[in-house]
């Protein structure tokens, strides 16, 4: 296995962990805004639609279900443009990248649907725990995007890593 690049650690663990944070930070900010924008109420109810967990579990799918997008589409533009390199991965990670669904559609939905129980659950979970039952502008604002900055940072890089691989089988 070879290192990576001083351009390669920068590119997955600078832009895809903190730029993604920060870029999830502002997108799902603005939509926890938003979402109060338009309601006549001071809180929003933890167990109804629009509700608390039904906006986590939106976030959480939405968050990677768009970085598979978009990193899917970006990642070809990056190689080109030689922001990264093609990646070679220890065995144990190629085996979990090699569980991914294979084209980005799919792995937009497949990894979206894992992400609801793996990032939102424990955050409902706790919200039950705490006997939380509506949450006020600013709470739900900085829960809604520090759930997504956190999914961000880790789903990321694995995902860059996958869109890498499609590209090298694609031109093996």
């Amino acid at each position: 296995m070879s290192r990576m690049t001083r351009r390669d650690r920068i590119y997955l663990f600078g832009n895809c962990c903190v730029g993604a944070a920060i870029v999830n930070v502002l997108i799902n900010g603005f939509l926890g805004w938003a979402t109060f924008r338009g309601l006549s109420v001071p809180s929003l109810p933890v167990w109804r639609v629009p509700g608390v967990v039904a906006d986590l579990a939106g976030t959480a799918f939405g968050v990677t279900f768009g970085t598979c997008l978009g990193m899917g589409l970006q990642i070809r533009r990056d190689l080109r443009r030689d922001k990264i390199g093609h990646i070679d991965v220890s065995p144990a990670l190629a085996t979990f990248l090699a569980r991914f669904p294979v084209g980005t559609l799919k792995r937009s939905v497949g990894l979206g649907v894992v992400s609801v129980p793996v990032f939102a659950l424990p955050v409902v979970a706790a919200l039950v725990v705490l006997g939380i039952a509506s949450m006020d502008r600013v709470p739900y604002i900085v829960l809604k995007s520090g759930l997504a900055a956190v999914e961000a940072a880790i789903v990321t890089p694995f995902i860059v890593l996958a869109a890498l691989a499609d590209v090298q089988r694609a031109t093996a």
